[in-house]
């Protein structure tokens, strides 16, 4: 292998992990201070400036570019690292949170079978599942939306027909802030939650994340949960007309 082609991988993997940094990053953004979102916007700002530079040098890229790459992943992994130790209740499992008794259903049931379950249990959400893995989401108003437009009896729509796919779901390992940014992003109130082996173990709601931020006074917790619940609600923009 040339001189110049260990240089261009270097470079690459160093771009790849800061890109990765970065991504973390940003899935935190909802939940940070407006102090710390400018620190974000020079972070990116930086990261932008060493990508077109890189892009620029191609193969004749620098000692002093991959140094200046490997000191910005750094200053990405300590922005990161002092945003989880200034929320500490943020950083607690879904474990301890989620609600593990789901009700599920399959993609062949009628929409007759979720409806009942969402009556029994009083949810407005049921897992569709396949061999225990989520394989999408079916909600309450998904059966109203369904019976409407069709002018059929929910007996006679297949949950197939109507479900959300993919499912958005979020592991039993992960932290309740990245369970709350994952919903802000996708404007989401529920999470499935999933084991290591992607197999169905519970659901999160942001009913559950309140409940246990007022039970145990975390002010971090209340905030990024309000700001979580604004993302959700937030009207989408109106399409652009185009002419």
């Amino acid at each position: 292998m040339s001189i110049k082609s260990d240089v261009r991988d270097v470079k690459n993997h160093a771009l790849g992990q800061l890109a990765t940094l970065r991504d973390q990053a940003q899935l935190r953004l909802h939940l940070l201070s407006l102090d710390a979102r400018k620190r974000w916007d020079e972070l990116e700002a930086a990261l932008l400036t060493l990508e077109q530079r890189a892009n620029l040098e191609g193969e004749k890229a620098s000692e002093a570019l991959n140094e200046n790459v490997n000191k910005l992943s750094r200053s990405f992994a300590d922005f990161i690292t002092s945003q989880m130790s200034a929320s500490s209740g943020l950083q607690s499992s879904v474990r301890a949170l989620m609600t593990t008794c789901v009700r599920t259903c399959t993609a062949d049931d009628s929409l007759a079978h979720p409806a009942q379950l969402m009556w029994e249990s009083d949810c407005g959400i049921v897992p569709v599942v396949e061999d225990s893995r989520v394989v999408g989401l079916i909600t309450d108003r998904d059966i109203c939306m369904a019976t409407y437009t069709q002018g059929k009896p929910p007996g006679a729509i297949r949950v197939a027909e109507v479900m959300a796919t993919p499912a958005i779901a979020c592991s039993v390992d992960d932290s309740v802030g990245n369970a709350l940014a994952l919903m802000a992003q996708e404007r989401v109130r529920r999470l499935p939650v999933t084991g290591k082996d992607g197999r169905l173990v519970g659901l999160l709601s942001l009913a559950d994340v309140a409940r246990w931020a007022r039970s145990t006074g975390m002010p971090a917790v209340e905030a990024a949960l309000s700001e979580t619940l604004g993302e959700v609600s937030r009207r989408p923009e109106p399409a652009q007309s185009i002419g």
